[in-house]
């Protein structure tokens, strides 16, 4: 047997048992991707993560990322609480870098000894990747009426940052209401896409912009506490739905909350000319547990 070392935080939050569940994995060497699959249904969480050697060595680490159903290209909360697992490990302050499938995002961290907060930015713009599904279907698969979907400048639209989500607009009492009709989940045909992200204007938060769920039964994920790769590619719907004027615009993300798992995310979006710039995901994590895992 070897022993693997690991260490779990929740993301998105400031508090333990919130926000989104993270593991990782801080040295995966000999580990087949196959394993990490294993592993990764082992902890069965939303997310978990493998740190390797990076293949720059300019560049912090080499990171793996896995939901239970698959591996992931990019995700958020994993970047970030792998971030600040990475650098209290190696005893790093101020910039890491890591090396993600879709790139080599750069994250600040300030990294305390319980947790600390980190912020990436993503390489990849977010853009429109595609059509989305028809309203009817997507009301189905969320066990709604198609009269609470937004079919006006905030119609659902396949968008994405590195990965792709059906972004869809309906008022606070839909968005709580939602679930997903397993039935007709599959109707979807979500190739290439993680899932939908079913948002509303406002939320429970004084200071919240948007009040988020994000249902992603294919990943083996039904629904996720925390999702800030799809807070990534909001700006590409927002953008396509309102005239936001040039500059900086610092927005709070709400999710998590319909599971006893609140979450805040981050978003610092620069426009200019109508068209995203840059867009930089944020948001604080905390340690819960540190380990062995035996393989």
């Amino acid at each position: 047997m070897t022993a693997y070392d690991f260490v779990t935080l929740d993301v998105f939050t400031d508090r333990k048992f919130t926000g989104n569940q993270l593991a990782v994995l801080l040295d995966a060497r000999g580990l087949s991707l196959e394993q990490m699959q294993t592993i990764t249904r082992e902890f069965n969480y939303a997310e978990s993560t493998f740190v390797l050697p990076p293949e720059n060595p300019d560049n912090t680490a080499r990171v793996r990322i896995f939901t239970p159903g698959y591996e992931m290209p990019f995700a958020g909360h994993p970047t970030v609480g792998t971030a600040i697992a990475v650098a209290r490990a190696k005893g790093l302050k101020g910039k890491v870098r890591l090396e993600l499938n879709t790139g080599v995002f750069p994250v600040d961290v300030d990294v305390k000894e319980t947790g600390g907060f980190a912020e990436f930015q993503n390489p990849n713009l977010p853009d429109e990747t595609g059509p989305a599904p028809s309203v009817e279907q997507i009301a189905a698969a969320l066990s709604l009426p198609a009269s609470a979907i937004d079919v006006g400048s905030h119609k659902p639209r396949r968008c994405g940052a590195g990965v792709n989500y059906i972004y869809v607009k309906a008022p606070m009492d839909a968005v709580k209401a939602a679930k997903v009709n397993s039935a007709i989940w599959d109707d979807l045909a979500l190739e290439e896409i993680v899932g939908v992200y079913l948002y509303a204007q406002g939320g429970e938060g004084p200071d919240a912009d948007y009040h988020a769920r994000m249902f992603a039964p294919g990943a083996g994920v039904v629904e996720d506490a925390a999702t800030g790769s799809a807070a990534a590619g909001i700006p590409a719907q927002i953008v396509r739905s309102e005239n936001i004027p040039d500059g900086v615009h610092r927005w709070v993300i709400e999710q998590g909350v319909e599971m006893g798992r609140p979450s805040r995310i981050r978003a610092t979006v620069s426009v200019e000319g109508g068209a995203v710039q840059s867009v930089r995901i944020g948001g604080d994590a905390v340690f819960v547990q540190q380990g062995q895992i035996f393989i």
